[in-house]
């Protein structure tokens, strides 16, 4: 009867688990639900085999610590109970990583099983964000999705997502299905082409989707590709290329780049103001106009980061941080702190004076947890990071740590952990890169 139940509850969650890369296009209330019985199983399954040996693992050890450090800073925090909620509920982060790498992914079978399923599924966000590309419309920007979705923000794309997200989803995910391409023996053409058509349009649609950390850490993640990764070196660098042409192109003939005039551009959220020509809806063979507040290059951004709105948001969080070194506002206190003492509060042009999280996962660690919690969260990378790197040589790490960088590079602005869809797509990709640490190249059925 145990044997039952612990073969029931496995296969439960390792079709939950397939089903999570389709489920994220959906928005987070159906993976939040899914990795939740994950971790329900996996515990019930734990308790009923006596099995606990994953805790003897260093970087669970850690994970555990941070989440008890994040516990206690609660009873110091400005808010006690939004504190002491995040900080409970955060544990079924740390345990879907663990169920992941222990008790679902246990061959070469289930991994292969699931890159597979992140491949198609990443397919077919590139390829609804070209649907929206090619129904680009002057005045109103990209067309529709599939579904119907358009972004409310001018010139970024949706996908299937209702949210303009698309380019950071696609930048956490790239690199598995790509793992799976290196390891197969077959060396085909077409599996050859497919590959390059992946890459290529995967980066083009990362860029084209308007979010430059997510094209600068896919970039960053491909530079690493082709120094730790021999295999396909040729073909990585042809994708590049090929995306680079795919860019240039666009730029260069793609009326979205010379259909408008710029009325006046400062680094501000929504700095630049443009007008736009294009056909009227009333009568094509007329020409209309429409005044559109849309984000400034990157660059500009960049080169005045002191009067972005960025600068702004990290210059609040240091001001809590300096006045609650040790434990923080507390989690997810950041909005509540900030509207409630203006002190935190700084004038953001086009954006209002206050943002829901700190827009980068380190400072809002250090402004909401203190030292404890950043600490921490850092001793938990740390133990990861050395987990990858002492079998380097294997395929498997080197993807693995190609991963973990793109995930946790610091100086890049990022979601909050603590958001129910960001959460579950960065500890998915880390449950999963962690995962692959376990497997032997030498020997590709079984992990050691």
């Amino acid at each position: 009867m145990l044997n039952y139940i612990k073969i029931d509850l496995r296969k439960i969650s390792i079709v939950l688990l397939y089903l999570l890369p389709v489920t994220l296009l959906t928005g987070p209330a159906i993976p939040d639900i899914s990795i939740t019985f994950i971790c329900l199983f996996f515990l019930l399954s734990s308790i009923i085999q006596k099995n606990f040996n994953w805790i003897k693992s260093k970087w669970v050890i850690a994970a555990l610590f941070f989440w008890l450090s994040i516990i206690f800073i609660s009873f110091f925090s400005y808010n006690f109970i939004i504190s002491i909620t995040e900080s409970l509920i955060f544990i079924r982060y740390i345990l879907f990583c663990i169920a992941i790498a222990y008790w679902l992914i246990i061959s070469k079978k289930d991994l292969n099983t699931l890159l597979i399923i992140i491949f198609f599924t990443l397919v077919f966000v590139i390829l609804d964000c070209l649907y929206q590309f090619i129904n680009y419309d002057s005045l109103k920007g990209f067309g529709p999705d599939i579904f119907g979705f358009t972004s409310t923000h001018y010139g970024r794309l949706t996908g299937p997502f209702d949210d303009d997200i698309p380019g950071s989803h696609i930048s956490r995910y790239i690199f598995f299905p790509i793992l799976y391409f290196v390891l197969l023996n077959n060396k085909t053409y077409f599996l050859n082409i497919t590959l390059i058509l992946y890459i290529s349009l995967s980066i083009f649609i990362v860029w084209l989707s308007g979010e430059a950390m997510a094209f600068a850490t896919t970039m960053l993640g491909m530079i690493l590709l082709i120094l730790f990764i021999n295999k396909k070196r040729k073909i990585f660098i042809i994708s590049i290329i090929l995306s680079g042409i795919f860019i240039f192109l666009t730029n260069t003939y793609h009326k979205m780049n010379y259909d408008y005039n710029v009325i006046s551009s400062t680094p501000f959220h929504h700095g630049l103001l443009i007008e736009k020509f294009g056909p009227c809806y009333f009568d094509k063979d007329k020409t209309c106009s429409k005044i559109i507040k849309t984000n400034p290059k990157f660059s500009q951004v960049i080169n005045n980061f002191d009067q972005s709105v960025y600068f702004g948001i990290y210059s609040d969080a240091l001001k809590m941080w300096i006045d609650n070194k040790i434990t923080g506002v507390g989690l997810n206190n950041y909005e509540s702190m900030c509207l409630a003492n203006i002190k935190y509060s700084s004038i953001k042009i086009n954006y209002g004076n206050c943002s829901a999280h700190p827009h980068n996962i380190y400072i809002q660690f250090l402004s909401e947890t203190g030292i404890i919690g950043l600490l921490s969260f850092i001793v938990m990378l740390i133990f990861i990071f050395i987990r990858i790197v002492k079998n380097i040589s294997n395929p498997y790490n080197k993807f693995s740590l190609l991963i973990f960088c793109t995930l946790f590079w610091p100086i890049m602005s990022t979601g909050s952990l603590l958001k129910n869809w960001y959460g579950i797509e960065v500890f998915f990709a880390l449950g999963l890169l962690i995962c692959l640490t376990k497997f032997n190249f030498k020997n590709q059925d079984e992990i050691r």
